[in-house]
């Protein structure tokens, strides 16, 4: 048991942390846009107006989406490994989740739900997915270079 929950507890609180920020006024596109206004207001180049920073939002909203959906991947790779499938069900519980996540969403005011947000979701899944991947393989090598004595 304190093994699963070593496992899995992690992957259930990031999922109640995602949950949250779906659930949060605080983290819709008009709140997070007028945060950077704000913020921007005091660079000296300015950029506080609001069609100068709606690029800057959209980007900083979506690089989230990569971000805590790539930590969930990561999270349930990690609670399935060593498992065969584990790179495959953690995208595919990533992307799972992140379906419900939109359709929860739907039911929020001021926040909508779109099939392009599932897609960006999955695609942080796979991106981080596929780093650990990569961390492994080059730590794999290297390990096995230092066995050798190269």
């Amino acid at each position: 048991m304190r093994d699963f929950l070593s496992r899995w507890l992690p992957v259930i609180l990031w999922c109640l942390v995602i949950y949250s920020f779906s659930e949060s006024s605080w983290f819709t596109g008009a709140n997070t846009a007028h945060v950077l206004q704000v913020i921007l207001s005091y660079w000296p180049f300015g950029g506080g107006d609001e069609e100068g920073t709606s690029w800057l939002n959209a980007l900083i909203r979506k690089a989230a989406h990569l971000t805590e959906f790539g930590i969930l991947g990561a999270l349930v790779w990690r609670a399935l490994s060593p498992k065969r499938l584990a790179y495959a069900g953690a995208w595919l519980f990533a992307t799972a989740y992140a379906a419900t996540d939109e359709w929860h969403q739907s039911f929020e005011p001021g926040r909508t739900a779109t099939p392009k947000d599932v897609a960006i979701d999955s695609c942080g899944a796979l991106i981080a997915l596929l780093i650990v991947w990569g961390c492994r393989r080059w730590l794999r090598t290297k390990h096995q270079a230092v066995k050798r004595g190269v």
